[in-house]
């Protein structure tokens, strides 16, 4: 009755849009990475930081609590080749859309990466670029050593 039930839930997800559900790692610094929940349906593309993950010394702490300006919430664009394709995506906080009218400034995080989708599994890595809209300041950051690694189900 459970795989029944979650056969049902996959299938209803499916169909209204929901094309990947999964985990994703961004690396901080050189052996520390910051995980992220991401759920993209369709277009739109989540991601909640759930924790931070540190390669030296074999750590990982989890968020404890909940804070919804921490969401990202953006626009998210895949092209299939086949098992392969290419995504590219942009987020945006929250918190920074709240303050935008205090601040005028506007944070925008994007990710530019390829994977491989094996039936049901999906892996996808990438670099990230920081945008920072204001007034009048425009400043954007592009460094190969930022990458992320995504890994979980798309449908």
């Amino acid at each position: 009755m459970r795989k029944l039930l979650l056969v049902a839930v996959l299938l209803v997800l499916s169909t209204v849009g929901l094309s990947f559900i999964g985990v994703e790692a961004a690396n901080l610094q050189e052996q520390m990475y910051e995980l992220y929940a991401r759920f993209d349906a369709g277009i739109l593309a989540f991601l909640y930081p759930v924790g931070y993950y540190d390669f030296e010394t074999q750590e990982f702490s989890l968020s404890q609590e909940f804070n919804v300006e921490n969401l990202y919430f953006g626009l998210n664009l895949k092209l299939p080749l086949g098992m392969f394709y290419l995504r590219g995506a942009a987020y945006t906080t929250v918190g920074d859309v709240m303050s935008f009218t205090e601040t005028n400034k506007l944070g925008i995080f994007g990710r530019v990466g390829a994977g491989i989708d094996l039936f049901i599994l999906s892996a996808e890595a990438g670099v990230r670029i920081y945008y920072l809209f204001g007034d009048p300041e425009f400043e954007t950051s592009f460094n190969p050593s930022l990458f992320y690694v995504a890994l979980g189900l798309s449908f």
